[in-house]
């Protein structure tokens, strides 16, 4: 059974192809700057690889050129397009979804309702689904959205202070993020560790320009540091992290905006790029404008690792102790300073970072030393990997 897994961004394609027998992994391309007359691309199937620039003025072509690259040439990953199972998505949310689903219409109505709430991640996705229909419409689509990892999340912990009939009516709850990432680590962690699934206790920290936090045991989600939408938790590169509900309330009635106008602030304008002045929130582009003595560049900084270790410490309570803290994501697997940032206010706990293996860190590794109490790794995420699981459980169910 082969699954090609579909990884949409604002102005960027990538996708992998995984046979499922082995889940090997037999080609995988990205492609970047969708709409620029200088569309940069790279993919490889089997020992073949092109990269090079193009110009890709939409989605659609995007697409119709990595279908080309897999079934077209001597290098040919696939006979044929009806070679694929099914094409996945990391779809992220839709309203009152919290699982692995075709994406058929309801499903794509659900999203839309909620692309305001996720309006970075949603539309694209939308766009490159229905894309995929129309190129490709006898095989499956199937999204496993990001909320699914935390949908047992116990009801004290995914509640609201509304009133219950409000968030009833529009499915207000925590719904957390990065799932298919935590639950990656989650399972992950105890194989390098030789550990029984069920007998951990984790903090997975999901860190790069969008951030969050989420605690399990026994390979299961506790808590999440992401809610309702993914604009709250930790500081993201551009989006806010959580926020006081009255500030954006205060900001409408006195600068007088739109809901739409103080969205494109808290989405696109806060987080690392707000208080640093860095337009991209991009952590290294803020780092070395830190040890160039930017003030507001160290204040970001500061901020992000103290938001960190805030849901850590929560965590630590919540799991009753700790066994192992993971770092993924973009930051979390090239940041070794905010690593060390970060566990240096972890050693009354019993962890001791192992600074040499942190300042040198890649793939997957442990960082902390023999005597440390709680084992502290660095695992790369491999969310793509995920979904294909899940599509293939779905597949095979229905």
């Amino acid at each position: 059974m082969k699954i090609l897994i579909a990884n949409v961004g604002s102005t960027s394609f990538k996708f992998k192809l995984f046979e499922m027998k082995d889940e090997e992994m037999l080609a995988l391309g990205r492609i970047e700057n969708i709409g620029s007359e200088r569309s940069s691309y790279s993919m490889q199937c089997k020992d073949h690889k092109i990269q090079g620039t193009a110009s890709y003025a939409d989605y659609e072509q995007a697409v119709l050129a990595a279908i080309g690259f897999l079934t077209e040439g001597e290098h040919a990953c696939l006979n044929a397009l009806s070679d694929i199972a099914a094409v996945g998505f990391k779809t992220v949310h839709g309203k009152g979804i919290q699982e692995c689903r075709h994406l058929d219409e309801p499903a794509l109505q659900a999203m839309e309702a909620y692309t305001f709430l996720a309006p970075a991640h949603n539309p694209p996705y939308i766009k490159a689904i229905r894309i995929f229909a129309k190129l490709i419409p006898a095989v499956p689509r199937i999204g496993l959205f990001e909320p699914a990892f935390h949908r047992d999340i116990p009801a004290h912990a995914y509640t609201y202070g509304l009133p219950a009939e409000l968030a009833a009516k529009h499915a207000i709850r925590k719904y957390g993020f990065h799932g298919a990432s935590h639950r990656w680590i989650a399972e992950r962690t105890p194989q390098l560790l030789n550990a029984a699934p069920d007998s951990l206790r984790i903090i997975s920290c999901h860190l790069g320009g969008s951030s969050s936090i989420c605690a399990i045991r026994n390979g299961r989600s506790l808590d999440t540091s992401m809610g309702f939408s993914p604009q709250s938790g930790v500081l993201n590169a551009k989006r806010c992290g959580d926020l006081d509900p009255f500030i954006p309330l205060f900001l409408q009635k006195e600068e007088q905006w739109s809901a739409e106008q103080v969205s494109k602030v808290l989405n696109s304008q806060s987080g690392l790029a707000g208080i640093s002045g860095i337009p991209s929130g991009d952590m290294k582009e803020i780092i070395d404008a830190a040890d160039q003595g930017s003030e507001k560049a160290q204040l970001a900084i500061d901020t992000f690792c103290y938001g960190v270790l805030h849901y850590i410490g929560a965590y630590y309570l919540v799991l009753q102790g700790l066994d192992a803290l993971v770092f993924t994501g973009g930051i979390g697997e090239r940041g070794s300073l905010i690593r060390h940032r970060v566990c240096q206010h972890l050693e009354f706990l019993g962890v001791e970072l192992d600074q040499k293996a942190n300042q040198h860190a890649t793939g997957e590794v442990k960082i902390s030393t023999p005597t440390s109490s709680i084992q502290v790794l660095v695992i790369p995420a491999n969310e793509e990997l995920i979904v294909a699981r899940e599509a293939k459980a779905l597949l095979e169910r229905s």
